[in-house]
């Protein structure tokens, strides 16, 4: 897989090429899935085959200018939690049945909760319009464009707040141990 590939790479004939994203994307979607989680190989299948669906499902609303590689990590992770939510479930159903085996890494989600509350905490220590920009382009989903419009800003600036955003972040992650 190669990083900066655009999304309007996989695009030909206005058709998204899904065996090219298949080929180029089908290493990096496992590994993210081993990265957050401890499952079965028959559920890592079944979660990277929901990813190359929900792409093609959504292959008409792609932004032919964006990164494909974190678009695919995010509809990774959301497939993974919503998995992970179903295996919970059957957890509580079973009544923790002996033979069942929770296979998700909970300290890595701890981890990561963890990793998120420090974020939001120094977020609003960093000002609040870095706060506003980083919470609308990470969590909302929200595009540069959108956000530069919201909040009355040149997209450039939103990119450049962005980009110093991330390096005080990176930062604050190392002094808080991660």
């Amino acid at each position: 897989m190669k990083k900066e590939n655009n999304i309007g790479n996989y695009i030909v004939h206005n058709q998204l090429d899904i065996q090219k994203v298949v080929d180029d994307y089908y290493n990096y979607i496992s590994k993210i899935i081993k990265n957050y989680s401890n499952i079965s190989l028959e559920d890592e299948e079944e979660i990277i085959s929901d990813v190359f669906l929900i792409v093609w499902k959504n292959r008409n609303k792609l932004d032919k200018k964006l990164n494909f590689s974190p678009y695919i990590a995010g509809i990774t992770k959301k497939v993974i939690l919503r998995k992970y939510k179903k295996i919970n479930k059957e957890i509580h159903i079973a009544e923790y049945e002996d033979n069942i085996v929770d296979k998700f890494n909970i300290e890595k989600i701890m981890e990561e909760q963890e990793m998120n509350e420090v974020l939001i905490k120094n977020l609003k220590q960093i000002g609040e319009t870095e706060y506003k920009i980083f919470t609308k382009f990470y969590y909302e989903g929200k595009k540069v464009k959108e956000i530069a419009k919201e909040l009355g800003l040149t997209t450039s600036n939103v990119k450049t707040k962005l980009h110093r955003t991330r390096e005080k972040i990176k930062d604050i992650l190392k002094i808080g141990g991660f």
